[in-house]
């Protein structure tokens, strides 16, 4: 009788080394690795947007003009705003626009005035690049996050930012309107219940965007946008 208490002792200590400790071990784990990986874009867009708090009154010379120009922000300057121990993978691109009213246009910085010192035009932070392969959904025909990794942006974004998945809008959306100046095709998918956001004719017909981001093509990208 002693013999079989120490056996089932013993195959009870090995059942606690096999077991989970809790029953939602893995949802925690895969949370986490979904947030690291969120974690990157979110990083950078606030490294961008810090770049041009930096670049601008007070920090720039003149209250009137700013030290930013339209375009993708450098590697160098993002890094330098970057906390420390952070890198880029060069899976997205931070790119500043400076765009007429309604949005549908994106001014260079060709001519002799540079278009974000231009008070009545409408700046931007974007931040954008591929859904990572690992968290693709495999059940939709269309790109799109799977379960965990939207768990993951809608945890780590508060409400009311601009950052969610492309997504064709609605036919019946695609008009002027106060949440859509431009009325652009593309909308994001944010978290349940919010305002609905576009992104703006101007960027999704920008050449380096659609390079990346096209949903003609099947590409679909995280966006966060920022206005400044």
């Amino acid at each position: 009788m002693y013999i079989w208490v120490i056996l089932a002792t013993f195959l009870a200590i090995l059942a606690s080394y096999t077991l989970s400790v809790r029953p939602d071990m893995r949802e925690l784990s895969v949370a986490r690795m979904a947030e690291a990986a969120l974690g990157r874009l979110v990083v950078q867009h606030e490294a961008a947007l810090n770049y041009v708090k930096y670049n601008k009154y007070p920090y720039s010379a003149s209250r009137d003009k700013v030290d930013y120009a339209p375009g993708i922000i450098s590697d160098g300057d993002l890094l330098a705003e970057m906390p420390y121990g952070h890198s880029l993978d060069g899976q997205y691109t931070s790119k500043i626009f400076c765009m007429n009213q309604d949005m549908t246009v994106a001014f260079g910085n060709a001519g002799a005035e540079n278009p974000c010192d231009v008070a009545d035009n409408r700046k931007m932070v974007v931040t954008y690049g591929p859904i990572p392969t690992r968290w693709l959904s495999l059940s939709s025909a269309m790109e799109r996050p799977n379960t965990d990794f939207l768990n993951a942006l809608w945890n780590m974004v508060s409400s009311g930012e601009e950052f969610g998945y492309m997504l064709p809008a609605l036919a019946s959306d695609v008009h002027v309107s106060v949440e859509n100046p431009s009325a652009s095709n593309v909308q994001l998918a944010t978290r349940p219940g919010a305002e609905l956001v576009f992104v703006p004719k101007a960027v999704v017909e920008d050449a380096d965007f659609k390079s990346v981001c096209d949903l003609e093509e099947n590409f679909v990208c995280l966006v966060y946008m920022s206005g400044i």
